[in-house]
């Protein structure tokens, strides 16, 4: 029996950054491609996916109607030469007929002295103006729905990868106990300050994003703290803990107030069985008794 390292890699948000089979969900979402098995799990992920979709929807839809208005215009520019292109002297339409050749126009006279000739309204100029007005408020609105969900993606990620390394670098000073240590000198304050203390089977185990930490998924058969827990529960795992945690085992497991990261990682009957006889007789006492830090504990009644 071994003893392996515990502690907290982070807090953070948990989809932030993650990324499966190499995609993460801006990616995802701009291809289209169907999300892994194992991120449809991962409800923080999913959601980051769901929200870089409806961004990516919104581009689209600006994008499509920046493609109407300029397909717009240039068709109504297209016709409004056609029909000068038509008219002859004096505004009238000219037709070639079959068989006949059609007679040159005559030149126009120049204007008498003290005559002003009105300047020809050109077509299509009011409607022009309005495409080009559309056109240039969804380009800008397009730009700038681009460059706040760009940077915003740029932030979460930065500041999620930040705090994972951070928070793992600090909990790797903390001290750990292991199950080859046996019952602990003072058992009843070390449950005390324990937020989470439960046996159980190993269900799912993934890689966290940017440390060596992995994300352990537990199916709890027997929870000492609280006495009443949820069905699956979930915590983080360093790297290098041995045995390295994988789905079916049955475990013992121990994170303390604060913390995200396994305190005691007990792996196989025999470590289990060492565990649970120190923590049966001791988390009686431990319910009145409280941490250095000066917190009660009150999850375990």
């Amino acid at each position: 029996m071994t003893a392996e390292r515990g502690g907290t890699p982070g807090a953070g948000s948990g989809g932030n950054g993650r990324e499966y089979d190499g995609v993460d969900a801006l990616m995802a979402a701009i291809t289209g491609e169907p999300l892994p098995e194992e991120a449809r799990r991962d409800p923080a992920f999913v959601a980051e996916h769901r929200a870089a979709e409806a961004d990516v929807a919104v581009l689209r839809e600006q994008l499509a109607r920046l493609g109407e208005a300029l397909a717009g215009e240039t068709g109504t520019g297209s016709e409004t030469e056609a029909e000068a292109g038509g008219e002859g002297e004096g505004g009238r339409a000219v037709a070639a007929r079959p068989g006949h050749p059609v007679r040159p126009v005559r030149p126009v006279r120049p204007p008498r002295p003290g005559h002003r000739l009105a300047r020809p309204v050109r077509p299509g100029r009011p409607a022009r103006r309005r495409a080009r007005r559309f056109v240039l408020g969804s380009l800008a609105g397009a730009a700038a729905l681009a460059t706040v969900a760009g940077f915003g993606w740029l932030v979460t990620h930065d500041s999620g990868r930040t705090g994972v390394a951070s928070t793992a670098s600090d909990a790797r000073s903390r001290p750990v106990r292991g199950p080859d240590q046996g019952r602990p000198a003072d058992p009843e304050r070390e449950l005390a300050c324990s937020r989470l203390v439960v046996e159980g089977t190993v269900a799912r185990v993934a890689p966290e994003e940017a440390s060596s930490w992995k994300r352990v998924t537990l199916t709890v058969t027997r929870s000492y703290k609280p006495a009443h827990g949820p069905a699956e529960v979930g915590f983080l795992l360093d790297g290098g803990a041995r045995p390295a945690p994988r789905p079916g085992q049955h475990v013992l497991v121990t994170v303390l107030a604060g913390e995200r990261g396994a305190h005691l990682w007990a792996v196989g009957d025999a470590r289990v069985a060492v565990g649970r006889a120190w923590i049966t007789a001791s988390l009686p006492a431990s319910r009145h008794l409280a941490c250095p830090s000066g917190e009660p504990s009150g999850a375990g009644r």
